[in-house]
């Protein structure tokens, strides 16, 4: 039999974690000694910690592998957790590979090497839109960015979509999002986002009832990550100017696809009111 120290050490685990998965039943001892408390394990153990060690490389949490390993095997149950922990990590590549091109193309740009035309970054159009009215929250994150934006704008769109539906009203258009500055919070911004109500809809009880002006307006997708729109109206922005126009007011951003699909799958417009330049 090992010591607790020798058995960790075989393992290439640490001793306070191999207490931890005795204390949550993950892996017990084979022997404790009643005076000294010492644990001892076997060497037909080592199999076991070895698998725990691999789920664990593979990004599965402790509660999935308990799943996996205690009780009897089931296969088919294995092969769902790891199915999904697959997924997990396709997404996070996709992310951090739109992530670096993000940064690649912000160097390009900061050591001055010349950008393409913005027809060739993005496909855009000049577009008449309609009033919109909406049903909206809004809060105030601390700052830009998605670190900072994103843990308040993400619970905002259950929390409308609930009053929505507490109201009746269940064939609500588009989600929506701006943003503004919020001078008595510093560095922070306004967060107004909600959805598109139907014309026949006048009132939603905990919601903000108002309506987005029509007018000229330059509209873009972007498509993949939120992260990423930044860039994306950045492009939008260029591109206006090459048309001869100014902004004209806050940009929208108008989601067309539910929030529980992966990001990487999201379509969003930009939508950018503009006017002529004098």
């Amino acid at each position: 039999m090992f010591t607790i120290g020798e058995f960790a050490s075989i393992g290439r685990v640490s001793v306070r974690m191999l207490r931890h998965y005795d204390r949550i039943g993950l892996l017990a001892p084979a022997r404790v000694d009643p005076v000294t408390g010492y644990r001892f394990y076997e060497v037909g153990q080592l199999t076991r910690l070895s698998r725990i060690v691999q789920l664990r490389g593979f990004g599965l949490g402790l509660e999935d592998i308990a799943r996996i390993v205690c009780g009897d095997p089931d296969p088919r149950l294995e092969r769902e957790i790891l199915e999904a922990a697959g997924e997990s990590i396709r997404r996070e590549i996709a992310e951090r590979r739109a992530r670096l091109a993000r940064v690649e193309a912000y160097l390009r740009r900061r050591e001055g090497v010349p950008a393409m035309s913005t027809s060739d970054t993005i496909t855009a159009e000049l577009r008449r839109v309609e009033p919109q009215r909406i049903a909206t929250l809004t809060r105030t994150a601390p700052g830009h960015g998605p670190e900072n934006v994103g843990p308040v704008v993400g619970p905002m769109f259950p929390e409308a979509a609930g009053a929505l539906a507490a109201a009746g009203v269940g064939d609500h258009g588009p989600g929506v999002a701006f943003y503004g500055y919020d001078e008595s919070a510093g560095d922070g911004i306004t967060v107004t986002a909600g959805f598109v109500l139907p014309s026949r809809v006048e009132g939603v009880p905990g919601l903000e009832v108002s309506e987005l002006p029509g007018g000229e307006a330059a509209v873009t997708t972007h498509r993949g990550e939120v992260a990423g729109i930044g860039e994306t109206w950045a492009a939008l922005v260029d591109w206006v100017r090459e048309q001869g126009l100014e902004l004209a007011g806050v940009c929208r951003e108008v989601y067309w696809t539910p929030g529980d699909r992966p990001q990487e799958e999201w379509v969003t417009d930009l939508v950018q009111p503009v006017r002529r330049a004098p």
